[in-house]
């Protein structure tokens, strides 16, 4: 597995996008900031980022990370060897964090909140410098609303903007499926109560298939699908974990802007049963060549 992994290489710019579920830690301790706190996944989870040697690392649920002085972002910051910035999130606590290796990535600007409040967790914009070749681009690290496919397409909406760039990546959990995945046939497989997630509801309230506005939104907008544009193999990101959402889907992505797009030169969505171990998503790495590669 490492020979995959790792050895992402200095000739390309690597961006991965990860949701590390509860910030990667468990026990009675971790709400309330005393007791007993596991950090066996956290150690798992940082170990596996450092064999995928990220230029460009975007974490999604942070939970916790800003406590006490923000000790576990100084700690994976620190265990991975990277800069790291936090963007808090109002809602369940479920921060962001963008993290860069310094040796070849300088951050120009870091934005927390690049849409003032408006996303249901945060939008965090990343400014930054290839110190290799001086190539200036930007990377969006987001987790959109879990909750609403409405407020899904809201936020998907502040980001449409960005979809012509030719210096732009979009990574993170969107919490949707993309146009060209594959229907879903039958809803048999999830609760009622869940629906309202998912799915797409009428003007008379009945509801039809999954909802993937956002998807559409984004890519209509000049986003690019590595999947259905670009032509690399689809892989799930979730649908292994809860007991209640057992299907195999696409939830995270890293998606280039349309001129960003022809640089991507590979997609890796590492999947054991380790890794699925760990968190209730995947990681996803995408591969960009450096402009003097182009």
């Amino acid at each position: 597995m490492d020979s995959v992994l790792s050895g992402a290489g200095r000739d390309i710019l690597r961006v991965v996008t990860y949701n590390l579920r509860e910030g990667g830690l468990d026990g009675d301790g971790v709400e309330t900031g005393t007791g007993a706190i596991d950090i066996s996944r956290w150690e798992q989870e940082i170990d596996l980022m450092g064999r995928l040697e990220p230029d460009v690392l975007c974490f999604q649920e942070c939970k916790y990370y800003d406590r006490n002085d923000f000790e576990m972002a100084r700690r994976t910051g620190q265990a991975l060897d990277m800069e790291w910035y936090l963007a808090p999130s109002d809602s369940h606590g479920s921060h962001l964090m963008t993290l860069v290796n310094p040796r070849y990535i300088e951050v120009r600007r870091f934005v927390p909140d690049a849409e003032e409040g408006k996303f249901h967790h945060t939008l965090a914009r990343a400014d930054l410098v290839d110190r290799r070749t001086g190539w200036n681009f930007t990377v969006l690290n987001t987790h959109l609303d879990p909750f609403s496919p409405a407020n899904r397409i809201r936020e998907a909406s502040w980001l449409t903007e960005y979809g012509a760039r030719d210096d732009v990546v979009l990574a993170g959990d969107l919490n949707s499926e993309a146009p060209g995945d594959p229907a879903v046939t039958s809803w048999s497989w999830l609760p009622a109560e869940l629906h309202s997630r998912h799915r797409f509801q009428n003007p008379d309230g009945t509801y039809a298939g999954s909802d993937r506005r956002a998807l559409s939104a984004l890519l209509h907008a000049g986003f690019r699908d590595p999947v259905t544009h670009l032509g690399f193999p689809s892989a799930r990101t979730v649908g292994y974990w809860s007991p209640t959402e057992q299907r195999d889907f696409r939830s995270d992505y890293v998606l280039p802007a349309r001129g960003m797009a022809p640089r991507l030169k590979g997609l890796l969505v590492p999947d054991t049963d380790v890794i699925r171990s760990m968190s209730d998503h995947l990681p996803v790495c995408g591969d960009f060549a450096l402009p003097h590669q182009s």
